[in-house]
């Protein structure tokens, strides 16, 4: 800290730059001479990358050689202050990732927190709970979605909903073709359903589209199963699947995500499930990463019993956190 303030009172009298090394706060150093230094930003000249500003908030220790810089006074009739370069490179600075709350866990994943509440006091009485947990993770071989849910809702005192799934997807990419090979699995208990809890499960092959940093939408098929344990249904099913998919950052703010996958019976022609899903992200203050969700799904089951609905249709509206 007194390094800092010491530049600070001696900046107004360099007419030349001074040699400093940075240490940022994730444990990178740069070495350049310093050009400019206000309280928001640093300039600096780096040997191979040019001119650079850096943001104070990311540099934790600045060294330099007191004895150059005090020999770098300036003379009499020299311009003493420094004009900030026109076209500098700015350096971003991520910060260090510690994983799933300082834990380690889940590094370098996207992790979020989703919690939803909403009900109604009047004529009606009603009230509705979903909480979420999702984690992502995208290298150049590799590309996992994990999604794990919670909906709980109560109309005129009864209960209308009581359901929990969890759920896995993996890709390996091929970075030389545009396909790849999938897998994926899911496990889900609902109180309403013609059945206790399910297990499904499938893998097969994928193709990219369409593949960049703001929009991704990729096409699948396979094959898989699909278990379901107690109840008045207790099947075990084999079934294809014939799946789109998408993802569009709109903005820096915006995303969104749709999907829809048709799962036909192998044992009858007429029986299949369809399954669609459609969230929109809006971040409303990324520093502290906290973001508005709006989510829908939808699971279209043919073979569902005729005194339960074959769409099961689920809607929720939620804050969601960066973890």
């Amino acid at each position: 800290m007194k390094k800092i303030v010491f530049i600070c009172l001696l900046a107004p009298v360099l007419s030349h730059a001074a040699p400093v090394t940075l240490i940022l706060t994730n444990g990178d150093r740069l070495q350049g001479d310093l050009l400019e230094r206000n309280q928001e930003t640093l300039s600096i000249k780096h040997q191979l990358l040019g001119e650079m500003i850096i943001k104070t908030n990311t540099v934790s220790e600045i060294k330099t050689d007191y004895e150059a810089l005090a020999q770098q006074t300036p003379s009499e009739g020299e311009n003493t202050i420094q004009p900030a370069p026109e076209s500098a490179e700015i350096a971003q600075v991520e910060p260090e990732d510690n994983g799933l709350l300082g834990t380690g866990w889940l590094t370098d994943w996207e992790r979020r927190f989703d919690l939803g509440l909403a009900g109604s006091r009047g004529k009606s009485h009603n009230s509705q709970v979903n909480v979420a947990f999702n984690a992502d993770l995208a290298t150049e071989k590799t590309r996992i979605n994990s999604r794990t849910g919670y909906f709980y809702a109560k109309s005129e005192e009864e209960t209308s909903d009581n359901s929990f799934f969890t759920s896995i997807n993996r890709d390996w990419l091929q970075p030389e073709t545009p396909w790849f090979r999938f897998a994926g699995g899911r496990f889900e208990i609902d109180r309403f359903k013609d059945y206790d809890y399910r297990v499904n499960a499938n893998g097969g092959f994928g193709y990219e589209f369409a593949n960049t940093d703001d929009f991704l939408f990729v096409g699948r098929s396979g094959v898989g199963f699909n278990k379901t344990f107690g109840g008045e249904r207790q099947e075990f099913t084999p079934e294809g699947l014939l799946g789109l998919e998408s993802r569009w950052r709109i903005n820096d703010a915006q995303r969104l995500a749709l999907a829809n996958t048709f799962y036909p019976s192998f044992d009858s022609f007429d029986a299949y499930r369809n399954v669609t899903s459609f969230d929109w992200i809006l971040d409303l203050d990324e520093r502290a990463g906290v973001a508005l969700k709006v989510g829908m799904t939808n699971e279209y089951d043919s073979e569902t019993e005729e005194e339960i609905s074959k769409n099961d249709f689920k809607y929720t509206l939620s804050l969601s956190w960066s973890l």
